[in-house]
């Protein structure tokens, strides 16, 4: 999964098309609890990676959320 399809996924869980890469989380309306859920599924369905939550709470753009998804 490249950037930009990330990015449409991210839009979707968040359903908000407004979101970019430098987007800040605390800024994002769609950013909750059931966001982190669908997020950490994506995670493990499209990148086989399980993302503890203290993890993706430690994020704070969606840009770092996925820097986490892609590092080694």
């Amino acid at each position: 999964m490249n950037e930009k399809m990330f990015l449409d996924t991210m839009k979707d869980i968040l359903d908000d098309e407004t979101v970019t890469m430098n987007s800040l989380l605390s800024d994002i309306e769609g950013w909750d609890s059931l966001s982190v859920i669908n997020y950490r599924a994506m995670a493990n369905t499209s990148f086989g990676k399980q993302i503890p939550p203290e993890q993706v709470h430690a994020c704070s753009s969606i840009q770092d959320l996925y820097d986490l998804l892609i590092k080694d």
